[in-house]
């Protein structure tokens, strides 16, 4: 059967819908306290209340005492003024404690004392944020307004939690971009313990990474203590067995105990040294990779009734992201703390190479010097070249030269690698160069039985180098050339000038390419460009006949690409290898 309503109760309705109708399409963020203010100004509408009050929830403190930790704070006024006494009833705001004890979370019910008191609550996901008290001078509250002012108020439930989480997925966006942006550990933490405790209404919050030892745990950031506080905690030793911050890094679960003084898994000896006193708990793993690096705790509800399930949903939420920017971060800093012990290094590398260098150079200078002067008084005493003495003396001028060689191609690569090399660039003739360098491998190819060829133009072939530097990489490749050659071999050092492909052969030189090639072994395909690397041999260091300790082509390479040339071989196993240099044409 269909009621039929009286015109004022069918306006009343109209404006009920018009009133849900308006919370129900509320788009973006909305403050909750305006929320809320509206919400009890609706309310008062719908009930045609005289006055209506607001006590909005407020912050529990740990120090209170539980029978003064009322759930309310002061009434706010919304809607009229104070009624006046009437009929020996004093009308006036109900206080905190009466409305605690008279409250139903879930229903709207008459005051008990006073029928003419409404109490609405105003909750979300079933925790009252706010009540809502509405006065009608006169007469008490019909069911059917009750029943109105009960549908805004799961109305404006619904609305709170969406917002709700409008709210924590912004956040949550929000600091995702300022988490991967932070790149230091301890300001990233900070942030991350702030940021948890806004979230879900805590007093304080802290993370603890397990360390090193994989058995125990440390607090590595914490927010909402004191600073004595936070002190003592850095300073706990948290077992990673044993405790509710491991075991929610172990089992990878979240972990929620809204009254920690009973429950058996809280270690109490923490909490007792600090001044704020732990009352409920939230704790939720930090993974990254796979692998537990530790625990987001947050303590003590501000509202005091506990955590909730949504509570957890979002704080586990922002916990991956958190645990992923964490683990970022350490690990930037690990590749820091490397870098830092590689620079350290390489300054003490750079130490003993200046000082080795140093202390080499001048005693062989100074064999090098006798030998030469033993050689004038040889030759003046008409000794014959094929005397022993002879012999002896050209394999200790040899030893000495490679000696010096190798002292000088370490301290060029040295100085080439840390920036201390400058080229003197000139318009230099190649040809004088190449004789000269050739020159100085006639006669050690003419003791070791190889044919050394010069193939160079007529005419003057002039390139942009420094001829210094330029002797030096013809000294690198030839010198390896030598030693790798067997005897009876041949070594063909050529210089060509390279006109530019697109302009045809009549077009000036834009390159000249020098190659020195060799009838050697030749050089495997797979280590064509091991070799230019540092310290690289082609065989066990143990079965080299050779010599060498493998800088000859890395600085050869560094020194034509600071030519601004190219270096590159060409090699067939069993019949040579013929390596390739460009400089700028002159």
């Amino acid at each position: 059967m269909h009621r039929v309503y009286e015109p004022p109760t069918l306006e009343r309705h109209l404006r009920a819908h018009r009133a849900l109708l308006r919370l129900a399409t509320l788009e973006g963020p909305i403050d909750p306290e305006m929320l809320l203010r509206q919400a009890a100004q609706l309310a008062a509408e719908l009930a045609a209340a005289d006055v209506c009050w607001l006590h909005p929830r407020r912050t529990v403190h740990t120090d209170e005492a539980p029978e003064c930790r009322c759930l309310l704070a002061e009434a706010l006024p919304i809607v009229g003024e104070a009624p006046e006494a009437e009929n020996g009833h004093p009308a006036r705001p109900l206080t905190p404690a009466e409305l605690a004890q008279a409250m139903d979370p879930y229903t709207v019910t008459p005051y008990p004392e006073d029928p003419r008191y409404l109490v609405v609550p105003l909750t979300r996901m079933d925790r009252v944020l706010a009540v809502s008290v509405l006065f009608r001078r006169g007469s008490e509250f019909t069911p059917e307004e009750m029943d109105l002012v009960g549908e805004l108020s799961l109305h404006l439930s619904s609305v709170l939690q969406s917002q709700h989480l409008f709210a924590a997925r912004s956040t949550l966006i929000e600091l995702a971009q300022h988490l991967t942006s932070e790149l230091h550990l301890t300001p990233l933490l900070e942030t991350i313990v702030r940021a948890a405790a806004t979230m879900v209404d805590a007093q304080a919050s802290s993370i603890l990474l397990i360390q090193p030892d994989g058995t125990t745990m440390r607090f590595a950031a914490v927010h909402g203590l004191n600073e004595m506080d936070r002190e003592r905690l850095r300073s706990l030793v948290v077992p990673l067995h044993g405790s509710m911050a491991g075991s929610v890094a172990l089992t990878g679960k979240a972990l929620v105990s809204n009254d920690v003084a009973r429950d058996p898994r809280f270690y109490a000896g923490v909490s007792d040294s600090l001044e704020l006193k732990t009352r409920s708990l939230l704790a939720v793993p930090l993974v990254a990779q796979d692998r537990p690096i530790g625990a987001l705790e947050v303590i003590n509800h501000k509202y005091g009734d506990g955590f909730r399930p949504d509570d957890v949903d979002v704080l586990t939420l922002f916990a991956t992201q958190a645990a992923i920017a964490i683990q970022n971060a350490r690990l930037l800093a690990e590749r820091e703390e490397r870098l830092n012990q590689i620079r350290q290094l390489e300054q003490r590398k750079s130490q003993f190479i200046a000082l080795a260098s140093h202390e080499l150079r001048t005693p062989l200078n100074l064999v090098s010097g006798y030998a030469a002067l033993m050689r004038s008084y040889l030759e003046e005493m008409a000794l014959p070249s094929e005397h022993p003495v002879m012999d002896s003396l050209g394999y200790l001028e040899h030893a000495t030269a490679r000696l010096i060689e190798m002292v000088g191609n370490i301290t060029s690569l040295h100085n080439l690698e840390t920036g201390a090399t400058q080229l003197l660039i000139d318009r230099n003739d190649l040809v004088p160069i190449m004789r000269s360098a050739a020159a100085d491998y006639r006669g050690w190819c003419r003791r070791k039985g190889l044919e050394l060829q010069l193939q160079v133009p007529d005419h003057p072939v002039h390139a942009m180098c420094d001829s210094l530097e330029t002797n030096r990489i013809l000294h690198c490749l030839l010198s390896n050339a030598v030693k790798f050659t067997p005897e009876g071999g041949r070594i063909v050092l050529a210089a060509t000038p390279l006109p530019d492909p697109a302009e045809g052969d009549g077009a000036p030189p834009q390159e000249v390419l020098v190659s020195v090639a060799d009838t050697g072994p030749g050089i495997p395909p797979d280590r064509l460009d091991a070799i230019f690397e540092r310290f690289a041999q082609l065989d066990d260091h143990l079965r080299r006949a050779q010599g060498g300790i493998g800088l000859g082509l890395p600085l050869a390479k560094g020194l034509v690409e600071k030519h601004g040339g190219r270096l590159w071989v060409e090699s067939t196993v069993g019949v040579g290898s013929t390596f390739y240099f460009t400089l700028p044409a002159g």
